[in-house]
């Protein structure tokens, strides 16, 4: 009895902890803190704690506690052949063992893959996010232990998955928010630009700039940012600030351009871009003389006066 009540003073510890880490350490600190402290009540020799895109099983966002990183990257090469992973994503939620796939360990991507990394055991669950398409998991690796992973201890480890996602989740609205102070909106997103957690009018803004909400930003967009740090749509102001892993992507819609209409930013866009008025009425279907008035009223409502201030404007150069 005395055992029993020891256990679950530990398991309250290791809840207060965890929840306490989550409002005072980075994502990636946080998740090696919780996968070192899950050593205390499961044997294990190393563990991983990601995200990634489901259709197609590509990890963008790793964390390793006592195993190379390159883990999970070389795993793509086996990754649509890998039965344990199937087993996992059919069963959101559901935390399985490598014993669970009958003759697993005859199987390719065991022989070529996990067992390279001394990873003869392990216990994983993987759960849906609220970015539709990604989600995240926790596996727990061991090979040197005489059996698989118990009943007991995978029951404790389901158990204990919600909290572990819930923890990480208010990490990352946390620091979310702290990055979002002098910023209209922000987003934490991973490598591949999927939206991890948002604070302000994130969703508003990017529905705006490409008419629908969206879940990842576009390569187009991706590729710019880590090339420059910035990037400038037709409402939008973007750029980018690394954290960890992953980037905080930061929002703000043209204070000038705001004031014009749908219309009236394609005008500016096609004009300070260097068409004429002819090219520009061509373009968009309409007259050269519906050209000019729209442009006089662009101008009074920028307070500028020639073609030139308009390209600084809008090119923001």
């Amino acid at each position: 009895m005395s055992g029993r009540t020891e256990n679950t003073s530990g398991v309250s510890d290791f809840l207060l902890e965890l929840y306490h880490d989550a409002s005072e350490c980075t994502p990636d600190e946080l998740r090696l803190r919780v996968l070192k402290n899950l050593q205390r009540f499961i044997p294990f020799d190393f563990g991983v704690w990601g995200g990634g895109w489901a259709d197609g099983r590509l990890v963008t966002d790793l964390t390793v506690l006592n195993q190379s990183e390159a883990i999970l990257g070389e795993w793509a090469s086996v990754a649509q052949e890998d039965a344990f992973c199937d087993l996992t994503l059919n069963r959101l939620g559901a935390t399985a063992r490598f014993d669970d796939v009958p003759d697993y360990r005859r199987s390719l991507a065991y022989n070529e893959h996990w067992r390279r990394f001394d990873a003869s055991h392990m216990m994983a669950t993987i759960v849906g996010e609220k970015t539709d398409g990604y989600v995240s998991f926790v596996g727990l690796c061991a090979d040197d232990r005489p059996m698989t992973f118990s009943d007991t201890e995978r029951v404790f480890k389901q158990l204990l998955m919600p909290h572990l996602s819930q923890a990480l989740r208010m990490n990352r609205e946390l620091w979310t928010g702290r990055a979002a102070i002098g910023h209209e909106a922000v987003g934490l997103i991973d490598g591949e630009g999927w939206v991890l957690c948002v604070h302000g009018p994130f969703h508003d803004f990017t529905a705006n700039e490409w008419g629908a909400r969206v879940a990842q930003l576009p390569a187009h967009v991706m590729s710019a940012l880590k090339r420059g740090r910035r990037w400038r749509g037709q409402m939008l102001d973007m750029r980018l600030s690394l954290f960890g892993r992953n980037y905080f992507v930061h929002l703000s819609i043209h204070p000038i351009l705001s004031s014009l209409s749908p219309r009236e930013r394609e005008v500016a866009r096609l004009f300070a871009s260097g068409m004429t008025t002819k090219q520009v009425a061509r373009a968009l279907g309409t007259s050269p003389s519906t050209v000019r008035n729209q442009i006089v009223h662009i101008y009074e409502k920028l307070g500028i006066s020639s073609k030139s201030q308009l390209a600084i404007l809008a090119g923001g150069k």
